[in-house]
């Protein structure tokens, strides 16, 4: 590829991503005037920890699952499931065109109740309901989780499910993840990166985005070589439940889910529209 480099990866010598900076709890102010014009990415400890699924999800996950499924509207959404053998991997069969995956249709608390049954299930099969409009899914969603940092127009998604993985790719938007139940850990890469990430085809994709070839969590360096450059510039944190990051427009980024139970809110938008710098007070 042009531009790329080539990198020898040594085995004992592994390339490790360094952390991504954190932040303790920055204010609206310091978001809007420091962070995200810096356009790098940034960790936000403890942001969110007054949210009530937050609260309830520190103090036991099954708090979480019956506040959300009481509080559902009960409308369905796309849930993907992947076999037990995949790893949690959202991504292309062994052909590297179609999907490893099926798609079925659920509500929130089918979902969770699904969850629960696989709990002390050895080796389950990984299950992600994901994007759903967070007001649509659980009324009243945003005025009980606020979200101070983000405009107005950037309007909550839930993404629930297992141990899941979400595919290296990028967006042509801001977004700001919070993790509400679980735990996960986010890799990010720069945009120049994407030279030694080997894109996979623009059609199909498991999401609309394009996704990186290489499993983040069991790179194949000899058939990608040059992610070894790429692991050189990645940066890497693993969030709880109130912590939040901040992914620039065109960052790539790998998302896992750690736990058997995983919620995360995002907020996109567009910082390069009018007002999209405004702050919405108490809002997510």
């Amino acid at each position: 590829m042009p531009g790329a480099t080539k990198v020898t990866l040594m085995s004992s010598s592994p390339i490790r991503p360094s952390q991504i900076p954190e932040l303790p709890a920055p204010s609206s102010e310091q978001f809007r005037d420091e962070i995200l014009p810096a356009a790098r990415p940034a960790v936000l400890r403890g942001i969110v920890l007054d949210w009530p699924l937050v609260a309830a999800a520190r103090q036991d996950p099954h708090r979480a699952m019956d506040m959300l499924s009481s509080n559902a509207s009960g409308l369905e959404t796309d849930v993907l499931r992947a076999e037990a053998e995949m790893e949690g991997r959202f991504h292309y069969g062994p052909d590297g065109l179609s999907l490893n995956f099926i798609r079925g249709t659920g509500n929130i608390p089918g979902v969770l109740a699904g969850l629960r049954q696989l709990e002390n299930v050895p080796r389950p099969f990984a299950i992600a309901a994901q994007a759903m409009v967070a007001d649509q899914y659980v009324p009243g969603f945003s005025s009980a989780h606020p979200m101070p940092l983000v405009p107005a127009s950037a309007a909550p998604r839930l993404w629930i499910g297992n141990e899941a993985k979400v595919a290296t790719h990028n967006d042509p938007i801001e977004n700001v993840a919070v993790v509400v139940a679980g735990r996960r850990r986010f890799t990010i890469f720069p945009p120049e990166a994407e030279p030694n990430l080997y894109m996979g085809p623009k059609h199909p994709t498991p999401a609309g985005a394009r996704i990186s070839m290489v499993h983040v969590t069991a790179p194949d360096f000899d058939r990608y070589p040059l992610y070894a450059a790429a692991l050189q510039t990645a940066q890497q944190a693993e969030l709880l439940p109130g912590d939040a990051i901040f992914i620039p427009r065109d960052w790539f980024h790998h998302v896992e889910a750690l736990e058997k139970f995983n919620v995360l809110a995002n907020y996109w938008w567009d910082a390069t529209k009018d007002g999209a710098h405004a702050s919405r007070g108490s809002v997510s």
